[in-house]
């Protein structure tokens, strides 16, 4: 390939990789998933190992850049110095994860002059690297197969297969006219042994769907979610923390005063306490006692930091009427540079960092049980990304899951509505009903069918009361978890390794 031709063909990748992220929330153009077909046709019927790369990183750069162009957002926020790392921080990242797929494509190059269909070796190794990329890199933000989400008999999915899998159907979709028009006839085999299961759960989904029982409440207890709208840049003022103490309290007393519940609990958002516990442990139990009826089984769950010998921790606490730390959980997947700074022990130099403590992170995360009424699951931002992390915490008592994040940062990105969007998936994946509450962002109630049954909107303020759902619905994907996408992945290879040897003799 000639470099003036090279030339013309970044710039055109990059805008394929931009416009493809136009298929996700929130716009949903979802012919724009052929971008894909086009770009994965484009970058394999190259020769050259260079190229490929080139071709690749390009694609995958424009995807990244703008489908992740609301981190920037976060430097907005703070001022100075700030905003001049902004430029660094919304290219370093889609670089990295650039890189990733480029290697990606080079990989299946490699292995397809020996073993395989080079398309179908494509999707292998792209969701084989996109699993690493979640599981090692702990990103799996912007995977392409969470186009499944936005419609809901699509999302049911997941809860077969699960989010990594969902990556491999999407990617088979994006290659089938690919093996049609270049194959023709022989083609009819092997795109049968692939199409024929994505046809069947695609069925199944819109049986579950269709078949979805009504949610049950348990009449005798209530949940109340307070989304305060704090705006980040006056969220640490000290002169204004006993004023947004005061707004949590006045939010949290707009609930139901039925006295046949047995149990109310009111849910606060990440950080939503503005001191250190256990330093400040008096003014939060005075804080607790302005709400919770000391008469009655009320708690409080609040994200709050906290701090044990040396380390600090991002974490959430419950608390009972009768002022008692029932329990306290520790984030155990931290965001880099806003919760820790990677290698800071050789940046010493360097003080453009407000936070000058990192956070520590948990080991474990160990359901909370409501006075035996029921069990949650305890999430904090980021967390709701991870199934691995819940799927290791569930057990058959486990009734909801209970997110906590402050998306303020984001501003009015597309960032807040995606982060939503995975409290739906998670919802789906295991069957189990999802509580989000944010500082701003989306605060809601998602039944196990990823259904939205009450939300607060982005720069809402307010207070969102509902009974406990009762009924889960049992998965295939909680049952066995990311040992799906294993299974499914040794099958997709052998299909392709038969492509290879029986119908492209």
């Amino acid at each position: 390939m000639r470099v003036n031709q090279l030339l013309i063909q970044i710039p055109t990748y990059f805008l394929l990789g931009s416009l493809a992220t136009f298929f996700l929330e929130p716009y949903k153009v979802y012919p724009l998933i052929f971008c894909f077909s086009f770009a994965i046709f484009g970058i394999c019927k190259n020769n050259k190992l260079t190229e490929v790369f080139i071709l690749a990183f390009s694609f995958a750069f424009g995807w990244f850049c703008l489908g992740l162009y609301w981190i920037s957002n976060a430097f907005l926020v703070k001022s100075d110095f700030y905003i001049f790392l902004m430029p660094i921080a919304i290219t370093l990242l889609p670089l990295f994860l650039s890189l990733i797929w480029g290697l990606a494509f080079i990989t299946a190059k490699l292995i397809s002059s020996k073993i395989g269909e080079i398309h179908i070796n494509t999707i292998i190794f792209l969701s084989i690297f996109e699993y690493l990329r979640g599981e090692l890199f702990k990103f799996p933000w912007l995977m392409p197969g969470y186009f499944f989400s936005s419609e809901e008999v699509l999302i049911q999915g997941y809860s077969f297969i699960g989010s990594y899998s969902m990556n491999i159907v999407f990617f088979f979709i994006t290659i089938f006219p690919i093996l049609i028009i270049r194959y023709k006839k022989l083609s009819i085999m092997p795109i049968f042994l692939l199409l024929t299961p994505t046809i069947l759960l695609f069925i199944k989904s819109f049986d579950r769907y269709i078949n979805k029982t009504t949610s049950v409440f348990n009449e005798s207890h209530l949940i109340n979610v307070i989304q305060p709208n704090i705006k980040q840049e006056i969220k640490w003022k000290k002169s204004l923390k006993s004023d947004h103490h005061q707004k949590l309290t006045d939010l949290s007393k707009l609930k139901n005063n039925d006295n046949n519940l047995l149990s109310i609990l009111n849910i606060w958002p990440e950080t939503a306490f503005l001191g250190i516990y256990p330093r400040d442990k008096k003014l939060l139990q005075d804080l607790s006692q302005k709400l919770l009826n000391p008469k009655k089984n009320e708690f409080l769950f609040t994200g709050l930091i906290s701090k044990h010998k040396h380390d600090y921790f991002n974490s959430a606490l419950l608390i009972n009427s009768k002022a008692q730390i029932k329990n306290i959980y520790n984030k155990n997947i931290l965001v880099p540079f806003g919760e820790f700074i990677p290698f800071r022990n050789i940046l010493p130099r360097f003080n453009f960092f407000e936070n000058k403590i990192d956070f520590s992170k948990g080991y474990k995360i160990n359901a909370i049980t409501i006075n035996n009424y029921y069990n949650f699951v305890p999430l904090i931002c980021y967390e709701i990304l991870f199934s691995d992390l819940i799927f290791k915490s569930l057990d058959q008592k486990t009734s909801v899951i209970i997110n906590i994040t402050n998306d303020a940062w984001f501003g009015n990105s597309i960032g807040p509505i995606q982060h939503f969007q995975f409290a739906k998936i998670r919802a789906v994946e295991f069957g189990i009903p999802v509580v989000r509450v944010a500082n701003t962002g989306y605060t809601g109630l998602i039944n196990p069918y990823g259904q939205v049954l009450k939300k607060l909107n982005l720069n809402e303020e307010g207070t969102l009361s509902f009974k406990l759902i009762k009924n889960s619905n049992e998965t295939i994907f909680r049952k066995y978890g990311d040992f799906i996408f294993v299974i499914i992945m040794l099958l997709t290879f052998l299909v392709n390794v038969l492509f290879k040897k029986i119908f492209l003799k």
